[in-house]
């Protein structure tokens, strides 16, 4: 028996993706009707990235990762002051998955609160290595009070303009405060903040709520004044108290 003849095919270029349309329409069920189609509104062929979607991957793969979504839902609970238990809802994940990634699992609120912890001494650490770089001082503010579930807290915030001239804030101290309100002790919590974020030397006025009860002020004075060792020049250092 002889040689077979190698057949011979015949191609045309025709510069579409009818061939790759017609794969995701029969394999996966992708068609115009059911996915976003880029291009002009009056043209008859689609752009290719309208079957992947070009927003808001800017054409780019998208792929899962279980630790980048928990940390995401992590920074949603905190901005949206949700609880831990939250990713734990079973009518959540079962509308996520559905409509939005069929991948995603609940997540345990041990899990999130994990993750929540480490975000917070990531950004913690972030701040403190700004705070060791400027050159300006900062003005704080500091107020306690009780929730309304009977618990003490602490709050104490940093104030600078930057650089640019844009006025900046961040809480460098936000704890539950169950010892007396005293001066010593609002001493103890304030000077602690300030050794931790690198700024017990670049205070420049400090207010407080309610300070009017004067063995707390002088304490909160002489702790400014001894412990910072500032300059004891009042155009360096202010102290204002107001009142509820």
């Amino acid at each position: 028996m002889g040689k077979q003849p190698v057949p011979k095919f015949k191609w045309k270029q025709g510069g579409g993706t009818g061939t790759l349309g017609h794969h995701l329409k029969e394999k996966h069920g992708m068609t115009a009707d059911n996915v976003h189609v880029g291009g002009a509104s009056d043209s008859v062929q689609g752009q290719l990235h309208g079957y992947f979607g070009k927003e808001p991957g800017g054409g780019k793969p998208f792929f899962y990762n279980r630790d980048a979504m928990i940390d995401g839902f992590s920074k949603y609970v905190i901005l949206d002051e949700l609880p831990f238990n939250h990713g734990e809802s079973s009518n959540f994940e079962e509308w996520n998955r559905t409509f939005m990634q069929p991948q995603y699992r609940h997540i345990p609120r041990n899990t999130l609160k994990r993750h929540t912890q480490q975000l917070y001494y990531k950004y913690r650490g972030h701040l403190i290595e700004m705070f060791r770089t400027i050159e300006c001082r900062v003005s704080l503010t500091c107020d306690t009070w009780t929730s309304f579930c009977h618990e003490p807290f602490i709050c104490v915030t940093a104030h600078w303009v930057d650089d640019d001239w844009y006025l900046q804030k961040r809480i460098i101290c936000f704890e539950a405060m169950d010892e007396s309100h005293s001066g010593f002790n609002l001493k103890t919590r304030i000077m602690t903040s300030l050794k931790t974020f690198n700024l017990n030397r670049k205070v420049f006025s400090l207010s407080l709520d309610n300070a009017c009860n004067s063995p707390v002020f002088k304490n909160i004075y002489l702790m400014l004044i001894i412990f910072i060792k500032l300059i004891i020049i009042r155009k360096f250092l202010f102290y204002l108290s107001y009142g509820v």
